[in-house]
């Protein structure tokens, strides 16, 4: 939880500035493109629980975007893209460590000066005691897992054909050496301390225990889960000396290489404390294949808006996690985050494609990554340059894959559905209106052993709720499970490690987060349940969940933003207690903050109109707290224009995941001051027992009134008032 300090400083004693951006657009069309993209799925010699699916189709994906979908100039050529799977088409051979090694090396041969690289790795990660003492503060190596890894015989051969952090490395500093660019994406984890409170039928974490690597006899296995159980127990694991997150592997960082070398970025899926899962997806399609989650992410998130930079990708990602309901896993993101993706020019992105109209029906190249879904509506227009007020008619999405979509001309605003015929040649179809889904996916709790009544009730309160028409709340109820924003659980009030000192041995219901895990010394909300009195736990449901839904859909606005970052800029920095420097709290990373520490705010309108600027705090009880609202006036030049003020301080009254949001909303003349404060809300306490249209501030006031389905804000050539929402997450932890 927080406190308001609401400790005004002198507006504009610093002026902000934004960082030149170089246009890369005339390197780009003469560098090379590489990439290489491995996915291991079958390991023969680990149990077949470990063997995964999602790698292969990650790369499927992958490469299907590089070579289909990259912004022009950027071109991938299917000759400088290897991919290393089993059963995919086109790959090179199965990802083997020598094969991986062998790719890496052929790279470093091959590029030249100013080329770009691309490398992504799906499948299993792990850790293992260090091979040479000293080399990891944590005494830990990470490592990822080749297919024809063997089982681990003693620390100085380690787990043998595995990755190790260093050998990653040095691969790719051979390849930075010839001055390539350098992107890698590590979609898999290491490790993880939470606890499964609600199974997840169709989720598969991407790691592997340790005992599942060591080979041996018996004697020796113990021994050597011993060594590593002990190691694990002493480390401080996954945290940099100064309590902040570390990537997983150790590779140079970029700012202490010589000018002459290429540049770095890394993408990590997870902390080496926690799991990273694949499933169907996109959530809530039929027959949907099992993809990486961080791989899918980046990707939707990419083909969206490909002209953004390393950090606002990261900062994408991370809020279509918060989006999602994920607490975790915390991906992690270094490098040289200011450079763009790709190499790409600072350009505005359209969300427009060529319609083609080919025997009898029409597609365009987008579909279920660009969030484009059955329903979806698209303007026909003569060209790309055309805008919407120049629209011929309409088309809506029938049905989408990942990069396709097939569409029909429907009849809209008053314009009749065009016949294919009378679709022109070249003409583009543009997304015509941005719709925000709010309805909240819960599943409901499983059987528990000995509570079958309990269970029964609870299930049967949900149906009252579900069916209620004012509810305050959008659900929709699915089995125990199955893909879900949130997770129920009927278990006992104690049955959690790190439960309360005083909890009871009382039947409750968790309300648990989507992966249904709790964070070692986690307190998930729940409420004692009370047989005999079924209204009570009918009404501390009913606010339980209105709290979650709201919480949840203030998240989810943040795919409705249409600020660019150089017309509006908000950035959030923190004072640790007893200092008085501020750092800056950057979007795509997620700092750990403790009690006494502040949080202060920047906020700069470089746009040519009024700006209204809220800021909300949702806390991982899900509480929401309105620290602030004011105009901005625009800067107009002036390096004292802006806002600067203290926001608020940490308390120790709860820990968790968090979440600081800026809301911006357009003035337009002559209107009052945008104030979300009725979206204030306490949060979901950790147990309950004295309960035995269509502009963007519409869609906002739409939280707070639950809407049927979803809320659609129309595009008009940004002619209506524009809006943003920017969410910077972060985690609470008690004071060491």
């Amino acid at each position: 939880m927080i406190r308001l300090t609401r400790r005004t400083l002198l507006v504009g004693a610093s002026a902000l500035t934004a960082a030149g951006t170089l246009s890369f657009r005339a390197l780009a069309a003469q560098r090379t493109y590489h990439a290489l993209l491995v996915a291991c799925t079958d390991y023969p010699n680990l149990p077949k629980k470990n063997w995964l699916i999602g790698p292969k189709n990650d790369a499927g994906l992958v490469r299907d975007y590089l070579l289909r979908n990259t912004p022009a100039p950027v071109k991938f050529a299917p000759e400088n893209v290897t991919l290393l799977a089993k059963d995919v088409d086109g790959a090179a051979g199965l990802p083997t460590h020598a094969a991986i090694k062998a790719a890496l090396a052929n790279l470093a041969a091959r590029v030249k000066r100013d080329d770009f690289v691309y490398l992504h790795l799906s499948g299993h990660g792990a850790q293992q005691p260090e091979a040479t003492k000293g080399d990891e503060t944590d005494s830990l190596d990470e490592i990822f897992l080749p297919v024809d890894i063997e089982k681990w015989v003693n620390r100085e051969a380690g787990v043998p054909n595995a990755l190790v952090d260093n050998e990653v490395g040095a691969a790719l500093d051979a390849i930075r050496d010839k001055g390539a660019f350098v992107w890698v994406v590590f979609d898999c984890c290491h490790s993880g301390t939470a606890t499964r409170a609600a199974e997840v039928d169709d989720e598969m974490e991407r790691k592997v225990e340790f005992a599942d690597l060591v080979g041996g006899g018996e004697a020796e296995r113990a021994a050597a889960v011993k060594l590593y159980d002990g190691i694990a127990a002493t480390a401080t694991r996954g945290f940099d000396e100064n309590g902040q997150r570390k990537p997983a592997f150790n590779l140079a960082p970029t700012g202490a290489a010589s000018t002459t070398k290429g540049k770095l970025v890394a993408f990590y899926a997870a902390q080496t404390v926690e799991t990273t899962p694949e499933m169907p997806l996109p959530k809530g399609t039929a027959d949907a294949p099992r993809f990486g989650l961080f791989t899918f992410t980046i990707l939707s998130k990419l083909a969206e808006n490909p002209n953004v930079t390393y950090r606002q990708l990261g900062q994408a990602v991370l809020q279509q996690y918060s989006a999602d309901s994920r607490t975790r896993p915390t991906p992690l993101f270094e490098g040289e985050l200011d450079a763009r993706v790709f190499g790409t020019d600072r350009a505005d992105a359209v969300m427009q494609w060529p319609l083609v109209v080919k025997d009898g029906a029409a597609t365009i190249g987008a579909g279920l990554l660009q969030r484009l879904t059955p329903g979806s509506k698209l303007a026909i227009l003569p060209s790309a340059l055309s805008q919407l007020t120049e629209a011929l008619g309409y088309v809506e999405v029938q049905s989408a894959r990942n990069l396709e979509s097939w569409v029909k001309p429907v009849e809209l605003d008053g314009k009749p559905a065009l016949t294919l015929a009378d679709i022109p040649a070249n003409a583009y179809a543009r997304v015509a209106e941005l719709a925000v889904d709010y309805k909240l996916v819960v599943a409901r709790p499983a059987a528990t052993y000995g509570l079958d009544k309990e269970t029964a009730l609870v299930n049967s309160v949900l149906d009252e709720l579900a069916a209620r028409e004012k509810s305050g709340f959008h659900v929709e109820l699915v089995e125990p499970g199955k893909s879900a924003d949130l997770r129920l659980a009927v278990l006992r009030e104690n049955a959690i490690a790190g439960a309360a000192a005083a909890a009871t041995d009382k039947p409750a219901l968790w309300f648990l987060p989507a992966s249904g895990d709790v964070k070692d010394g986690g307190r998930p909300p729940l409420i004692i349940i009370h047989p005999d009195d079924r209204a009570k736990l009918v009404d501390a449901t009913a606010k339980n969940l209105t709290t979650i839904f709201r919480a949840t859909g203030l998240s989810r606005l943040a795919a409705a933003s249409d600020y660019r970052p150089e017309e509006v800029s908000v950035e959030f920095e923190i004072r640790r207690q007893g200092g008085d420097a501020l750092e800056p709290l950057q979007a795509s990373t997620v700092p750990r903050v403790s009690p006494g520490d502040e949080v202060h705010i920047r906020a700069r309108n470089d746009s040519d109109k009024y700006v209204d600027i809220n800021v909300l705090y949702v806390g991982s009880d899900y509480s929401i707290t309105h620290i602030v609202a004011e105009r901005l006036a625009p800067a107009n030049g002036s390096p004292d224009a802006g806002l600067r003020e203290g926001l608020l301080a940490f308390t120790d009254t709860s820990f968790g995941m968090e979440r600081m949001i800026a809301v911006l909303t357009e003035a337009p003349p002559q209107s009052e001051k945008e104030d979300l404060s009725f979206l204030a809300q306490d949060g979901v306490p950790s147990a309950t027992r004295t309960v035995g249209g269509s502009g963007f501030s519409d869609m906002l006031a739409d939280i707070g009134m639950a809407p049927s389905t979803r809320s659609v804000m129309k595009l008009a050539d940004r002619s209506g008032p524009k809006g943003a929402v920017m969410i910077f997450p972060m985690e609470t932890v008690p004071r060491a």
